[in-house]
């Protein structure tokens, strides 16, 4: 099966991802605070939706967020899936401007159902990125009009591996269960002339989130489905090492441990299927508040995120025209409040994204371009970002060896 020839090609890829995923993912200077940038919606054959997911079910979608939904894949064909993300990003604070092109892989999985009932999906994403490259100029203290230059720079993130597994109790009532090991480093760099001050943290904690779905057909024509989930919080501690570099001296040492909460959340999805048409709708509740910064200025507060989007899939036969066997996507995504607070000023982020699918090779290639904007009041934050995500999902009979 040639599903099975490529399995090899990609436990190899998953080896040195975690170090790549801890690159080039973001370039905002606010990614500093905290554990970094949240990663969410650059991965997924719904990122062209909003990244509707909760009520989401499908012979070929990798359902991870609510993995009660993985029950909703051909139990015949095992899957493969690999994500990337490329992106165009512009932020302004107080007249500063700063713009950066930035782009990786974004997630792999496979999925599959093992025995009657029972399905299951393994799995590595990020889950934050740090990544920051600034300069800034202050005068000398006890020296007016003498000014020094201090360079900041910040690279890495938190990876995320899963295992899922999800269980059919009933014809149309499924649950499921993530596993996860949050873990990888983040590494924060203040340049001064002769002398340079790193600070590395190493981060460790595991996670759990459950979801519930309920698939009801309506008639012939029209499905109804209703999910939810939840992820528990959880205590990560983080081990901080510095190290001071000076006139070509160094020296490194440990230093007291952090520890972070990571969030919570609860949130809730409906979808409905009506011919060739999908229509969804997402609530989410994020508890950021959990996370604290050393910066006094930098305050994290709790996210609402609504979700909406639609699929129009003509779904044709083999032998129709591309454009009957491709599937079109649109949705829009509004968080209020911007979960990053700056100098007490809040704000608003939003999303539209628009994107395709079309078959390829025993699989679908899903494309998505989107664009996020973040406003804060008082002009303390304008970022924009101008992206594309693609994902190609694989799927190879597999029922000769089934249990």
């Amino acid at each position: 099966m040639k599903a099975i020839k490529y399995i090899w090609l990609f436990c190899l890829l998953l080896f040195p991802f975690p170090a790549v995923a801890q690159n080039v993912m973001t370039s905002s200077p606010y990614s500093m605070f905290g554990i970094g940038e949240i990663m969410t919606g650059l991965y997924g054959v719904n990122a062209g939706m909003g990244g509707i997911t909760i009520g989401m079910r499908g012979k070929m979608l990798i359902n991870t967020d609510n993995p009660a939904g993985l029950t909703g894949l051909d139990s015949c064909r095992l899957f493969t899936e690999a994500s990337a993300f490329a992106k165009w990003e512009s932020y302004r604070s107080k007249g500063n401007n700063n713009q950066a092109f930035t782009g990786n892989f974004s997630r792999f999985a496979m999925a599959g159902r093992i025995m009657p009932h029972w399905y299951m999906a393994v799995g590595l994403t990020p889950y934050s990125s740090v990544g920051y490259y600034f300069q800034s100029t202050q005068e000398l203290e006890g020296s007016p009009g003498s000014y020094y230059t201090s360079t900041y720079s910040g690279n890495g993130g938190l990876s995320k591996v899963y295992l899922s597994n999800a269980f059919l109790l009933l014809p149309s009532l499924s649950i499921g269960i993530n596993l996860g090991y949050i873990f990888r480093n983040m590494t924060q760099t203040e340049d001064q002339s002769t002398m340079s001050v790193s600070q590395k943290l190493f981060g460790q904690s595991f996670s759990a989130d459950f979801g519930v779905q309920y698939s009801y057909r309506m008639g012939r024509e029209l499905n109804l489905t209703l999910g939810a989930v939840y992820g528990l919080p959880q205590t990560m501690r983080m081990e901080k090492t510095k190290t001071l570099t000076e006139n070509s001296s160094e020296n490194s040492y440990n230093m007291k441990r952090v520890n972070q909460t990571l969030p919570q959340y609860i949130g809730g999805g409906v979808s409905v299927e009506y011919k060739k048409m999908t229509y969804a709708l997402d609530y989410l509740f994020r508890q950021y508040c959990s996370l604290t910064s050393a910066d006094s200025r930098i305050t994290f507060h709790d996210s609402h995120e609504l979700r909406a989007g639609f699929c129009y899939f003509p779904n044709g036969y083999s032998s129709s025209s591309i454009w009957k066997r491709m599937d079109y996507k649109a949705g829009i995504e509004l968080s209020s409040p911007y979960y990053m607070h700056i100098r007490g000023q809040s704000g608003i982020s939003w999303r539209v994204s628009a994107g395709m699918g079309f078959p390829l090779i025993n699989g679908r290639i899903h494309t998505a371009f989107f664009y996020d904007r973040v406003d804060l009041n008082g002009k303390m934050l304008k970022r924009g970002i101008t992206g594309f995500t693609v994902t190609y999902t694989l799927s190879e009979l597999f029922y000769k060896i089934k249990l």
